[in-house]
């Protein structure tokens, strides 16, 4: 037996990481507070600057190559739809010609708004990325059970989560075994359609099959027993110095709010 994997169930669960390593709730809090001011500010520089942290504290996290492959086809596809979109719709703003495309003029106004609305899209949605991709769902399901959610309902999001990556992977396995028995799984969208009916079947009676060993662990470990619940592992309590921070980060974004307010009264 590992002892050293026994006794490390005997303290708070660490990975060595100072990011990866705050609590969970501390970890939201900074991440929403800083994808909300990007919204707040609505400004392509402001927002651009925190897109690029986003890349470095992935990477310092262990998870740059998986943050980056989701946040850059976000980025592309995100940018490129607004950015047209603006050019055809905000005809009333435009005055300064930047470039010809084949007859199509495209203006600096309607550029710099476009640049603007994608500073707080994407803003906003790599801060929920980065925590996501950086945060274990059963932490996240942990600390809001400290919190007085009801384990019932923490088990049922964390199921919720969990069943999508389990259906994904048994999909692919499904493909793969398909594939050898001399299905086509792989070509035109016809050929993918017709590879979906043998592949529906298998993962449906596997999904079942799971709900029905999910249910007897859960009577063989008490589930529903009226009482407190204990962990096999535990994570360390928000400290003193993560509530500073996390109080810091929303003083920070209410005066963001307060100031932007002001200035458009101002104006």
């Amino acid at each position: 037996m590992d002892m050293q994997f026994v006794n490390s169930f005997k303290s708070y669960q660490k990975v060595g990481n100072f990011w990866c390593d705050l609590y969970p709730l501390t970890k939201m809090i900074i991440c929403f507070s800083v994808g909300l001011s990007t919204i707040v500010v609505a400004d392509w520089r402001y927002g651009f600057a925190w897109c690029l942290f986003y890349f470095l504290f992935a990477a310092l996290a262990g998870c740059g190559k998986k943050f980056a492959k989701v946040f850059l086809v976000l980025f592309v596809v995100i940018g490129l739809f607004l950015t047209v979109i603006r050019q055809i719709g905000a005809r009333d703003v435009n005055t300064t010609v930047m470039f010809s495309l084949f007859g199509w003029k495209w203006h600096l106004e309607s550029f710099v708004i476009a640049m603007n609305i994608n500073s707080y899209m994407l803003g906003f949605a790599g801060a929920v990325l980065l925590f996501f991709n950086t945060t274990a769902m059963r932490d996240i399901m942990y600390s809001f059970e400290m919190l007085g959610v009801s384990h019932e309902t923490s088990f049922i999001m964390l199921s919720s989560m969990q069943n999508i990556i389990d259906l994904r992977k048994t999909s692919v396995t499904i493909l793969e075994s398909q594939k050898s028995r001399g299905i086509e799984t792989d070509g035109n969208v016809f050929l993918r359609i017709k590879a979906f009916f043998p592949t529906i079947g298998p993962l449906m009676l596997g999904a079942f099959s799971s709900t029905e060993e999910k249910s007897i662990a859960m009577d063989a470990r008490a589930f529903s027993v009226d009482r407190k619940h204990t962990y096999i592992r535990e994570l360390e309590p928000m400290t003193g110095k993560e509530k500073l921070l996390s109080a810091a980060f929303v003083v920070a974004l209410v005066a963001l709010l307060a100031a932007r307010i002001l200035l458009s009264i101002l104006k």
